[in-house]
């Protein structure tokens, strides 16, 4: 059986990722040997054809996730995609695995929609497509997640959340769990939202982005022991780096396609707030295309650690900043 889970929205994708992880471990793999991780970077076809085709361990399948396959834009993959392709297609009846397939892409416009494996996959049963809701959509997202997590919240506090977060549901979700123990169970309120919430247009976080777009380390190391100090939860404080990198990275991109690019058009493209774009336009000179792209891997690798309950997170952040600094 094939599943794809494709989209724009990293949140999204993770959590469904996650919901069919967990799905399959229950209910087939409870001892959890049978579940294989290839990611696009490392990926070989022949160890991708082994672990298709051999039997589990104590289980009657295995679940294979193919991560990023069609939104890698490496040149090296391409072979590796086509041969895939041909795999999949052609020996489709005889795998008894499970396959999942999970690619993040930057933005609607790098989908591939003409790719011959991504239009495969998009015709399989099991298809998700996770993207950012905006507007209404974005307020219905918060308040069904609030009422599956059984959090109590007003619709005052829901318009103010998001006023102070933007469409970063990361962030959002974070956010959630620290008023949720605010309250203790109570109402959360606007007023409590105005309260511990801190707006998405921080400036600590600008500045923390400028010394790592200047290569100033020592700055930078002292702006994230401040932001720990101050009891800024790890998890909370990578959501907010990895959205300005997010930004840098699709405002370099969007440079590197067209260097007339302005202040403007990047605000009408993108919907993003004049005052982010002012901050992060010149600072995307600063990065390779190659370097942000490295660095948002580094955001997962570090988000993976922290979730699996890393002893010493300030370390973690230290070593972003040596290493791209």
């Amino acid at each position: 059986m094939i599943f794809y889970v494709y989209g724009t929205n990293d949140y999204l994708c993770r959590e469904k990722l996650k919901e069919l992880e967990t799905g399959f471990i229950n209910k087939k793999d409870q001892l959890g040997f049978n579940v294989v991780r290839l990611n696009a970077d490392n990926l070989d076809y022949d160890r991708f054809t082994q672990e298709v085709l051999t039997i589990p361990f104590l289980s009657e399948k295995k679940l294979i996730i193919i991560s990023n396959l069609i939104a890698e834009t490496n040149a090296n993959i391409k072979k590796i995609k086509e041969q895939i392709f041909d795999f999949i297609k052609n020996k489709e009846k005889d795998i008894d695995n499970n396959l999942l397939f999970i690619d993040v892409f930057e933005e609607i416009k790098k989908i591939p929609l003409r790719d011959s494996l991504f239009n495969y996959l998009k015709k399989q049963p099991y298809v998700w497509e996770c993207y950012t809701p905006k507007g209404q959509q974005l307020t219905n997202w918060v308040s069904k997640y609030c009422q599956t997590k059984k959090i109590k919240i007003n619709q005052q506090a829901i318009n103010e959340l998001i006023k102070l977060t933007g469409d970063e549901l990361n962030q959002i979700t974070l956010e959630l769990n620290k008023l949720t123990a605010y309250k203790n169970g109570e109402m959360i309120t606007a007023e409590d939202v105005k309260i511990l919430v801190k707006a998405k247009f921080d400036d600590d976080i600008f500045k923390l982005t400028d010394a790592l777009a200047s290569r100033n380390k020592t700055l930078a190391l002292k702006l994230i022991t401040h932001q720990l100090l101050a009891n800024e939860q790890p998890l909370s404080l990578l959501a907010k780096i990895a959205s300005q990198f997010k930004i840098l990275l699709k405002i370099k991109a969007e440079l590197a396609s067209n260097p007339q690019t302005t202040a403007k058009s990047l605000v009408d493209k993108f919907d993003f707030h004049p005052y982010v774009v002012q901050k992060n336009l010149n600072n995307a000179k600063n990065f390779s295309l190659e370097q942000l792209i490295a660095i948002n891997n580094q955001f997962i690798e570090i988000e993976k650690q922290l979730k699996s309950g890393a002893k010493n997170p300030e370390l973690l952040f230290d070593l972003l900043v040596i290493k791209n600094c």
